[in-house]
C-alpha cells in the first residue's frame, strides 16, 4: 500500500512538473500580447524600457545582466528536463526504484531552489541600477506580472 501511494505521488509530481513546464514554454514562445482591443502591446523587456525610461547605460547592464542570467537559467532548465526524463523512465518500469525516484526528485528540487535564488540575485542586480523612483516602477511591474496570467519572468527574457 505504502509503496503504491509512493509511485502515484512521484506521478503526479511528474504530472505537475510537465504542466509547468508546457506552461512556460507556451508563454515563452507565444509572442506578443493583444489588449483587450486587438491592438498589439510591448511584452517583455521591451515593455521594461518603455514603462522605466531606461538610460543608455542602463539598457546597457540591463542587457548584460539579462544575457548571463538566462544562461545560467536555460542550463538549469535543461538539467531539470533531463532529470524529468529519468523520472518517468524510472516510473515507467515494471518494478519502480523509489530511492533512486526520490534522488531524481530531491535533484529535481535543488535545481528548482538554484534558479529561484538566481531570479532573486537578478532582481536585486536590476534594482541597483535603477533610480528610487523606477525602482518602484519596476517592483510593480514584478508584482502584476507574478499575480497575472501572462506569466512570471517575462520582463527580463523579452520574448
Amino acid at each position: 500500500m505504502k509503496k503504491k501511494f509512493i509511485i502515484y505521488a512521484l506521478l503526479i509530481l511528474t504530472v505537475i512538473n510537465l504542466a509547468a513546464l508546457g506552461t512556460f514554454l507556451f508563454h515563452r514562445f507565444r509572442g506578443c500580447a493583444r489588449s483587450w482591443a486587438g491592438h498589439r502591446q510591448p511584452e517583455g523587456f521591451e515593455q521594461v524600457k518603455q514603462e522605466l525610461s531606461l538610460s543608455a547605460d542602463q539598457i546597457v547592464k540591463f542587457q548584460e545582466y539579462r544575457k548571463a542570467f538566462h544562461a545560467k537559467l536555460d542550463s538549469l532548465s535543461a538539467q531539470q528536463n533531463d532529470l524529468r526524463r529519468q523520472l518517468v523512465q524510472e516510473l515507467a518500469a515494471t518494478t519502480p526504484d523509489r530511492t533512486r525516484l526520490s534522488g531524481i526528485n530531491e535533484r529535481i528540487n535543488r535545481l528548482q531552489i538554484e534558479a529561484q535564488e538566481r531570479v532573486i540575485k537578478q532582481l536585486l542586480d536590476v534594482k541597483a541600477i535603477l533610480s528610487p523612483e523606477q525602482q518602484k516602477k519596476f517592483l510593480a511591474i514584478i508584482l502584476q506580472r507574478l499575480t497575472s496570467q501572462t506569466g512570471p519572468g517575462k520582463y527580463l527574457r523579452g520574448d
